[in-house]
């Protein structure tokens, strides 16, 4: 025992490997995004076969309005299916199939890096505490007993912030309880790959007229293109900016400045695409018509065809390269999806709409949707050009 003291105390104990095969219940918290969500669930791991699935539900949090608590618009259900390098996303009864991994990415690769810290308890079980500490990425914390379960992990990742902002620092802890060294094979063999992944559109006459919305998009100074990005409306901006800025994910996705655009769409609702980057790479299979959701996704179905909430959470829309119509082309089935009537007007969000108009500190004393004041505040600064009036002089990308 006392050499295993010494050792320890030098950080040169390294917990055993994590069982090949694993199943436990699994309770998770995430603070991110400016909020915090709470979700329980089950965990299913075999390494040797390179599968893994994580289901939980549990409630929005700060994601959703006040009045949502408690109802089952307010619980967000989520499952993540791993088949080797293939992996699933699925929220709300919407699949997702995300594009290949080079390996498996499992999800436990990181704990035997991880060096003995101290012995502690956890729920009044006495527990050895691992960790392990990437500058690039964050902090990494493994718990289990002497005997090697698994009774926690935790995860501290950090990135940089607005000028003037501290860096964000994202938690997600998973406390893992009724640990089994078993597997349900049919967990995996149950779940459908293909359900959902192309759910319908949202019912309505055939072949529409199209309508022009106005839409807004926070995006770098010099890349302005609405092709393969997602957009929203007053309200599904607002949502947005407050969460990704509260949590200083504006500096990392590189939006300094906000566009207001007037564009004419088939207002026939495919399912939304996750698009990221510029050029833009998306998610999702539909690659065709305008994708619609409510803001994050809550609702059945991510709120594709949801009209009744709108205007409590906002509004996103995601615009795919195969839609944009050719010059000369009015959308419509058969033909395109959506085209850009004109740009009305950019601002600079980091000096103006943060800065001079203050709207960080409305984010933070709103707190959550549906964030009457900063809507409306975010609103004004694209309607008046003088920071006097509460607006923000245009500029060119």
């Amino acid at each position: 025992m006392l050499l295993f003291a010494v050792c320890c105390a030098a950080g040169l104990v390294h917990p055993e490997p994590i069982s090949p095969l694993l199943t436990a219940n699994i309770q998770t918290i995430l603070v991110s995004f400016g909020g915090n969500k709470s979700s329980k669930g089950k965990l299913v791991y075999s390494r040797e076969n390179q599968l893994q699935a994580k289901i939980s539900s549990g409630e929005a949090g700060s994601f959703v309005p006040t009045s949502w608590e408690g109802t089952p618009k307010g619980v967000i259900e989520q499952a993540n299916y791993n088949y080797g390098t293939q992996t699933y996303w699925q929220q709300n009864n919407r699949n997702y199939e995300a594009p290949a991994s080079p390996s498996f990415p499992d999800m436990f690769a990181w704990v035997p890096a991880t060096s003995f810290v101290r012995n502690t308890t956890i729920n009044n079980i006495a527990v050895q505490e691992y960790f392990l500490n990437v500058s690039t990425v964050g902090e990494f914390r493994y718990f289990c007993t002497p005997e090697n379960t698994i009774v926690r992990t935790a995860m501290n990742l950090s990135a940089p912030g607005l000028p003037g902002v501290p860096r964000v620092h994202i938690f997600i802890q998973d406390t893992y309880s009724n640990v089994s060294y078993t597997v349900d094979p049919t967990v995996f063999t149950s779940f459908n790959k293909t359900a959902g992944l192309d759910p319908p559109v949202c019912a309505g006459p055939s072949n529409p007229p199209p309508v022009t919305l106005d839409m807004y998009i926070f995006h770098p100074r010099d890349n302005a293109t609405l092709v393969n990005q997602n957009t929203a409306d007053i309200m599904g901006d607002t949502n947005f900016v407050c969460l990704d800025a509260l949590s200083n994910h504006t500096a990392q996705d590189h939006y300094d400045v906000a566009s207001w655009y007037k564009v004419e769409v088939l207002p026939v609702w495919g399912q939304y695409q996750l698009c990221n980057g510029y050029p833009g790479q998306c998610m999702g299979s539909n690659t065709h018509l305008v994708g619609r959701e409510l803001a994050f996704g809550v609702t059945q179905f991510g709120g594709q065809c949801n009209e009744e909430d709108a205007n409590e959470v906002g509004v996103w829309w995601s615009m795919p390269a195969d839609g944009e119509c050719k010059e000369g082309q009015v959308p419509s089935e058969g033909v395109c999806s959506w085209r850009v009537v004109r740009r009305v007007k950019t601002i600079d969000a980091v000096k103006c709409l943060f800065g001079e108009l203050g709207m960080l500190d409305s984010c933070r004393k709103e707190q959550r949707p549906p964030y009457p004041v900063t809507s409306d505040m975010y609103r004004r600064a694209f309607t008046e050009d003088s920071v006097a009036q509460r607006g923000c002089p245009p500029i060119n990308p």
